[in-house]
């Protein structure tokens, strides 16, 4: 259905969800982009990885995407979708002084955008490349196969559900070999054998 913009209380709600959204991005490391709000609804934008240097930003997204999945349903929102994607993108000032504006622009936005339009109502899909980065410390389901403009055939997403259990998170192991240490006393005692054979 087509939006009222001169709804009061709609805009209180955007207003609302613009707040809760914003905290949710800065709390998982991320930077919010812009939101959106037209008669046909609203798109929040935010951005991960670009403006920090966090060791995994697709894992900082898709754990941004299900807080803000559980709070627009705590909002009680009836209709909402989320997508996720990941990938090199331009992020800068395009414009001139007078009228300049920050972007992000990119194939992969565009997929995030197309993702959030194939995702289940009130729900999140994700890239296989956000799963690929993710998979270690959250659990995901594979949907079904989807078509998106732009990308050739069929394939899977991927939805977010929960956080893995730290306990059961794998744990790499070494790949260099234990080496025992000296404590300094052995090292002193070696040196003093060393100086006394030297002084007989």
């Amino acid at each position: 259905d087509d939006i009222d913009p001169r709804d009061s209380s709609l805009l209180q709600l955007m207003n609302e969800a613009f707040k809760i959204l914003s905290r949710i991005t800065h709390s998982c490391n991320g930077a919010v982009r812009d939101m959106l709000f037209d008669d046909k609804g609203c798109v929040f934008i935010s951005v991960f990885g670009a403006h920090s240097h966090e060791v995994n930003p697709c894992f900082d997204a898709t754990v941004s995407a299900m807080r803000m999945e559980n709070a627009l349903k705590d909002l009680t929102l009836n209709r909402f979708s989320l997508g996720v994607s990941f990938g090199e993108c331009f992020c800068g000032d395009v414009g001139p002084e007078t009228r300049s504006d920050y972007v992000v622009m990119g194939p992969e936005v565009n997929m995030a955008a197309r993702l959030m339009s194939k995702a289940p109502n009130r729900g999140t899909l994700v890239s296989k490349r956000i799963f690929s980065r993710s998979n270690d410390f959250i659990h995901f389901e594979k949907s079904e196969k989807i078509q998106v403009k732009g990308k050739d055939g069929f394939f899977h997403a991927y939805i977010p559900l929960t956080r893995l259990d730290r306990q059961s998170v794998k744990i790499a192991t070494t790949q260099q070999p234990f080496v025992l240490m000296q404590s300094r006393q052995a090292a002193m005692n070696s040196l003093k054998n060393v100086k006394d054979q030297a002084a007989g």
